[in-house]
């Protein structure tokens, strides 16, 4: 069931609704990073003068270099993010495509959205940096590491994708119940998108990927097939 709806998932890709999803969402993360950007060149270019040549030209190059990185840095993050105020639309296409004969899920509205999405934000920064001491002693463990990270976060992506995705179809108890009876197909289902996070460029389009991947592992969950 998982490997086959990650295949459907990844399939779907160049679908146009997709396609629509990642060019707005590239669009308005370039507009943060300029506007970002913007700011944070403000911010150096009021940085007083040493009135020593050789290190305000230091200072020139290593803030822009920093400027760079962290253009560099957030970018993926921004995109990520924006990309999840429009994961009902790639739900809809996944319905749409597979599932066209199913009542359609019904959006979230985008403050419980938000506040989901930021909750989410914080129990996952919280609980690894609670682990990053033993991410640390781990190190001289390194496969030992992967699978404390894997576990984690592969149970955290789940929860998260999951439970986004089920709300637009059923009440929160039996979200519940639904978590709780295939805790292990959803906790593997949460590995296979770490694994997807940690390759460059793929993890660009992980949030879609995620959300349609979760769509068919819950229709599946429910009983339904595929149309295609």
């Amino acid at each position: 069931m998982i490997f086959s709806s990650l295949r459907l998932a990844v399939r779907q890709l160049p679908d146009p609704a997709f396609r629509g999803v990642l060019l707005r969402s590239l669009g308005v993360t370039l507009v943060v990073i300029v506007l970002l950007a913007f700011l944070l060149g403000f911010g150096i270019s009021e940085i007083p003068s040493t009135g020593q040549g050789w290190l305000d030209s230091l200072i020139g190059v290593v803030s822009g270099i920093g400027l760079f990185v962290i253009k560099l840095l957030l970018f993926p993050l921004i995109l990520s993010a924006v990309i999840g105020l429009f994961l009902d639309d790639v739900a809809e296409a996944v319905e749409q495509r597979h599932y066209p004969k199913d009542a359609p899920g019904k959006p979230l509205n985008l403050m419980p959205s938000l506040l989901m999405s930021l909750r989410f934000l914080l129990v996952l920064l919280g609980i690894n940096l609670l682990l990053a001491p033993l991410y640390l002693l781990l190190l001289f463990f390194p496969p030992l590491k992967f699978a404390v990270f894997f576990a984690v976060n592969g149970y955290l992506l789940s929860r998260e994708y999951f439970e986004t995705v089920a709300a637009r179809y059923v009440p929160r108890p039996e979200i519940d119940r639904l978590r709780r009876q295939h805790r292990g197909d959803l906790w593997l289902g949460g590995a296979v998108i770490v694994l997807l996070l940690t390759i460059p460029l793929v993890n660009l389009v992980v949030p879609m990927v995620a959300t349609a991947f979760m769509v068919h592992v819950f229709k599946r969950l429910q009983g339904r097939n595929p149309a295609s």
